[in-house]
């Protein structure tokens, strides 16, 4: 009840399920998030749609690194990128993103999504299964732009592999950061990025930039 449709700019609307888009002709995403982290009203699920809404031109791939509710992927899509692929360590979220991918009539093709070990439990007897990134080859593609909206400790823990994920020249977004959290996240990724940028909402921030051809 309390999830009513968030307008993040002028014509983008995030809508429930259950309730009616306010704009039939703007671009909607119908979402019922489930148990995932994603619903376009946290500050940083707002920054980072802004961000895509600004970058994408049409054609792009796109990776969506902790996907959540898949809102992140659905908007790339609807924004004009060919290709969406997210991954998460949450079944749930999985779950949750394939639904709402369906909700708004995307094919599976254009959206794939995967679980993936978390980085801290992933041991000799959690070996990727035949529906992890590393045997799907997603690990072996280079993204147009690449957007984690996680926490701190994992975006520092696995800046190397966020990096690796976008083309030289690829565009890199981070967020789920406090402001104060800022200088820890500039310092770890300032060797991998050049003209960088960071947007702030409500104490909270998100850093962009374009990844340098060699580092």
């Amino acid at each position: 009840e309390s999830f009513l449709p968030v307008e993040v700019t002028k014509g983008f609307w995030i809508v429930p399920e259950w309730r009616s888009p306010p704009d039939l002709q703007a671009t909607n995403i119908i979402l019922n998030p489930g148990l995932a982290f994603g619903t376009g009203d946290h500050p940083t699920t707002k920054l980072c749609l802004l961000l895509l809404h600004g970058l994408i031109k049409g054609g792009e791939v796109f990776l969506d690194y902790g996907t959540g509710s898949g809102i992140l992927g659905i908007a790339a899509l609807k924004l004009g990128a060919t290709l969406s692929v997210g991954v998460d360590i949450d079944a749930e979220a999985i779950t949750s993103a394939r639904q709402n991918a369906a909700l708004n009539n995307i094919e599976p093709e254009k959206m794939q999504v995967y679980l993936v070990p978390s980085k801290t439990t992933h041991s000799a007897d959690q070996r990727p299964s035949g529906n992890d990134t590393q045997s799907m080859g997603i690990n072996n593609e280079k993204y147009d732009i690449v957007i984690a909206n996680i926490l701190l400790n994992p975006l520092l823990e696995l800046a190397d592999q966020i990096v690796d994920y976008a083309k030289p020249g690829g565009i890199i977004g981070l967020s789920g950061i406090l402001y104060e959290q800022l200088p820890r996240i500039e310092e770890c990724y300032l060797p991998y990025m050049e003209n960088i940028s960071v947007s702030k909402m409500d104490g909270w921030v998100c850093i962009s930039g374009i990844k340098k051809t060699i580092f």
